[in-house]
């Protein structure tokens, strides 16, 4: 598949070597000599220091025999003209990258698809949306998703106490009220697993487990995190971000309160919040986390432009009792450092955005890789091909020369998720989400390819 990407960004740039290390053939445009630059010496990939507004630049790029085109600039109306020009060269995907509430949103009258743009990437909606899935599983480590949330990917700490220990993996999935997941992987101390039926989870673990949206409250129960939930949340945004993670919190979130550096910008998020309680003032000024009650607020987000004064404001928080911190980091390489200074969650919006296109992309078409912090472990997505050798018989057969080193989750089939036991046959067109060491993904993908 041809792809023509408009901008080297950070999203454009892990976008293109992502793309090329699935064998995709890639061509990017980027009218900045720097960020052209940075791209050609990062990965050997076709740069035209050029903008993806210029019908000369895109045909020098291919775009006549493109499949898609990602125009993820900084601009949503060179990203939407470039959309637009891509239609008039018969490119079938066109994703852009757009922010404006002209463009997007319940207020907008403007037909994205009339010019062009087949998909749309709303990065504050992306932010959003990985907010909401981290804040639903309490102390979660990492929480991915594929197909739009619906199927959730989850690592968390294991304490004593909770249902899951005990007993093997095994014993647990024959329960009668036992729940449809996965366990894919454990860590203890520095050792990483993809454990068998035999496993004992033991307090202090870190458990990876994959299973469909519906099964979330049965993954809460079977963690004993089923009462936790989140009764007050506490965002501190001076931008569009933080309004709309606001509003969404408060769908589901009793007790929302946006904190607003911006006395100007405040009024205009009270006047379109309703439901939240709006303040204007510094997220760590005490008097301010006085008045707001910050003590009892279960979940804290530092949602505004500045990573730094999300960092502190979070930090702030944690040391008035909250339960749950997050911060948004624009500086996605100080974010180990930023965990270890006590924020629970470090949430990079260029990393989402650049998932959530992957996530679009592939989907129905090759593999999608999500590599897990401090783990030699990676998630993939593989859609099964007519002919491949997955099809040879049941997964008691065919998966046993990878048993240990990759594990199957769950898939996909027909629109449905469903965890597979070692009588299930893979069938053509199935999307197979699994966990596998690095070294053996590509023999894996091998063994989804047609012959």
């Amino acid at each position: 598949m041809e792809i023509v990407i408009v901008g080297a960004g950070s999203v454009g740039q892990n976008l293109a070597i992502q793309l090329q290390r699935n064998g995709q053939s890639v061509a990017v445009l980027e009218p900045d000599p720097a960020r052209a630059e940075a791209l050609r010496e990062a990965a050997d990939i076709q740069v035209l220091t050029a903008s993806g507004s210029s019908p000369l630049a895109l045909e020098a790029a291919g775009i006549q025999r493109a499949h898609t085109i990602l125009a993820v600039t900084n601009l949503d109306e060179v990203n939407i003209l470039a959309c637009g020009l891509a239609r008039q060269y018969g490119v079938k995907t066109r994703i852009a990258r757009i922010r404006s509430g002209e463009f997007v949103g319940a207020a907008s009258h403007v037909n994205l698809w009339e010019l062009g743009v087949s998909h749309v990437i709303d990065p504050e909606r992306v932010v959003t949306q990985v907010i909401s899935q981290l804040a639903r599983i309490p102390d979660a480590v990492e929480v991915f998703s594929y197909h739009e949330g619906e199927i959730l990917i989850s690592r968390n700490m294991l304490q004593e106490g909770m249902p899951i220990l005990g007993e093997t993996l095994a014993e647990g999935a024959q329960r009668p009220d036992a729940v449809d997941l996965r366990v894919v992987a454990l860590k203890r101390g520095d050792d990483v697993w993809i454990p068998g039926g035999d496993a004992q989870p033991m307090a202090g673990d870190e458990l990876v487990a994959v299973f469909p949206r519906a099964s979330l409250p049965g993954y809460l129960r079977t963690l004993g995190l089923e009462h936790h939930s989140v009764k007050k949340a506490v965002v501190a945004g001076d931008g569009l971000l933080g309004i709309i993670l606001a509003a969404s919190l408060n769908t589901w979130v009793p007790e929302v309160v946006l904190i607003d550096s911006d006395p100007e910008h405040a009024r205009q998020a009270a006047e379109t919040l309703d439901g939240v309680d709006v303040f204007s003032g510094d997220p760590t000024d005490q008097a301010v986390l006085k008045e707001i009650h910050l003590s009892g607020a279960d979940l804290f987000v530092g949602a505004g432009q500045k990573t730094t004064a999300n960092v502190m404001s979070a930090l702030f928080a944690r040391s008035h009792g909250v339960d749950e911190v997050m911060a948004i980091s624009h500086e996605p390489g100080n974010n180990p450092l930023y965990r270890q200074l006590g924020v629970h969650q470090v949430i990079s919006p260029r990393r989402a955005v650049t998932q959530e296109i992957m996530d679009m992309l592939t989907h129905g078409h090759g593999a999608f890789e999500l590599h897990f912090r401090d783990m030699d472990l990676e998630s993939l997505e593989l859609v099964a091909e007519a002919g491949c050798a997955m099809l040879n018989g049941p997964l008691s057969e065919v998966w046993t020369p990878f048993q240990g080193d990759a594990i199957i989750g769950t898939i996909r089939r027909n629109g449905n998720c469903f965890i597979p036991t070692k009588s299930t046959r893979i069938m053509v067109d199935d999307e197979v989400i699994l966990v596998t060491h690095p070294v053996r993904v590509e023999r894996l993908r091998s063994m989804f390819e047609g012959r």
